[in-house]
């Protein structure tokens, strides 16, 4: 356990993983902006079960992935300002994306249109946002953020 220093200053790299956290909202926020704009020709270029994918998705689908990328993006700024709200930011990131890809691979069944490929990407990204959410929790534990 790192001691929490008397000032409450954090460590160097602490800026590293704040920057790092921001760095990857920012190309997520990229990602679902790309999405977002995917029109009828990008579409009729994919593969068959990609196609058939993403006419399934619902809107609000679309929406809870905004959702977990736009708190993602609030609790990496909270990192970088110091700020107590992060660590509920990105509780909130990571309950989209459980919901994000629970529906996708359970209800969509993603696995079945696209087999395991599909798998590897959204475990990465289900990942990161465990350790962001940690990653704030200690980060609030040792005083490097606000409290509230």
């Amino acid at each position: 356990m790192v001691p929490i220093s008397a000032t409450g200053r954090p460590p160097s790299w602490y800026w590293l993983v704040s920057g790092l956290a921001l760095l990857w909202m920012l190309f997520g926020a990229m990602a679902w902006t790309v999405d977002l704009m995917t029109d009828e020709a990008t579409v009729a270029g994919m593969r068959e079960a990609q196609r058939q994918l993403y006419a399934a998705r619902p809107q609000w689908l679309f929406a809870v992935y905004g959702l977990a990328i736009l708190s993602g993006l609030a609790g990496a700024l909270g990192l970088v300002l110091r700020k107590g709200w992060a660590m509920p930011a990105f509780a909130v990131s990571l309950a989209a994306i459980v919901l994000q890809f629970g529906y996708t691979f359970l209800v969509m069944d993603a696995i079945g249109l696209l087999g395991f490929v599909a798998v590897p990407f959204p475990l990465f990204i289900f990942a990161i946002g465990v350790f962001l959410l940690w990653f704030a929790a200690q980060a609030r534990r040792r005083g490097w953020i606000a409290h509230r």
